[in-house]
């Protein structure tokens, strides 16, 4: 009798784990049914923003360098100096010829005048009016080279001092007082701050709900805890790997098929200073697929 009992006894707890994981699990479906309605996400995902690279527009040592590799610097900000020694006498030289130039324009149009009014005169040929002609012309051209040379010299001086074109951290900044540096040959990095993103991958078989202008969540992992919002800002056009260098061929007699992953853009609305973006670094983000990014016009903000 006892052993039945426990029989039973058994059976209905069974049975009750039985239920109670089968309506778990038909909880779980739904509400993942639900969440999957109202959102998507991913972390796959990193956060990114515009590398401009510092580059020298023309050839010379370093005399003076005025920031240390990760400086925050702003857009106008001296990153260093070329030895402005040989620019400055080539400036020199060239507004020098260019007042010879200048002068002996003026000699030539007094002389021209001159020539040509005795030339109604008949006081003088007319092969003697032509070659006055000429030497004006010739003055004019000389004086128009002079002075291309002169603003030529003028800009490369002022490219001896190399400054930052936008506000962010300079970084891989290995450059020493001293080195000889090539025109157009990039020394290092400049992270701008204008604008941070999050290049996050999603499955291709999840684009189609995707849409730009969706709120987005993003939780990056170097600041647990820490929200930040975005907006989805466009859908890349092709997967990442077609844009690698060596892109896969699926010609093959063994090709297996996989979900590909495509980049989607999504813009960070309001980075927050206490919490700096480092780009490379990992993210997750929750795209609200029933919202859409309003955003607040200035006249309203007043």
């Amino acid at each position: 009798m006892k052993k039945w009992h426990h029989h039973i006894r058994s059976k209905n707890i069974k049975s009750f784990i039985i239920a109670a994981f089968l309506s778990f699990s038909a909880l779980l479906w739904i509400g993942l049914k639900i969440y999957g309605y109202f959102y998507l996400s991913t972390d796959n995902a990193y956060i990114n923003a515009n590398v401009v690279q510092i580059a020298p527009r023309i050839t010379g040592q370093v005399t003076h360098l005025f920031i240390v590799n990760n400086q925050f610097v702003i857009k106008g900000q001296p990153l260093f100096m070329i030895d402005q020694v040989p620019f400055q006498n080539a400036l020199t030289k060239a507004e020098a010829e260019y007042a010879i130039n200048k002068a002996a324009l003026v000699n030539a149009r007094t002389k021209s005048a001159r020539t040509l009014t005795l030339e109604k005169q008949k006081f003088v040929s007319t092969q003697e009016k032509d070659n006055v002609t000429t030497a004006l012309e010739t003055a004019e051209a000389s004086l128009s080279l002079a002075k291309a040379a002169l603003d030529q010299a003028k800009l490369d001086y002022s490219w001896t001092t190399i400054t930052a074109p936008t506000n962010g951290w300079v970084t891989n900044v290995s450059l020493s007082v001293g080195d000889v540096v090539a025109a157009n040959q990039p020394l290092f990095a400049l992270i701008s701050n204008a604008e941070f993103w999050v290049d996050a991958n999603f499955k291709e078989t999840e684009l189609e709900r995707i849409k730009p202008g969706q709120r987005v969540a993003v939780h990056v992992d170097m600041y647990p805890g820490q929200t930040f919002d975005g907006v989805v800002q466009s859908i890349s056009g092709g997967t990442g790997t077609v844009f690698s260098l060596l892109p896969p061929q699926n010609a093959t007699g063994n090709w297996v098929k996989i979900t590909q992953r495509v980049p989607v853009r999504i813009r960070i609305l309001h980075p927050n200073p206490e919490y700096p973006l480092r780009i490379g670094t990992s993210a997750s983000v929750r795209i609200s697929l029933r919202s859409s990014y309003q955003p607040v016009s200035r006249t309203a903000q007043k």
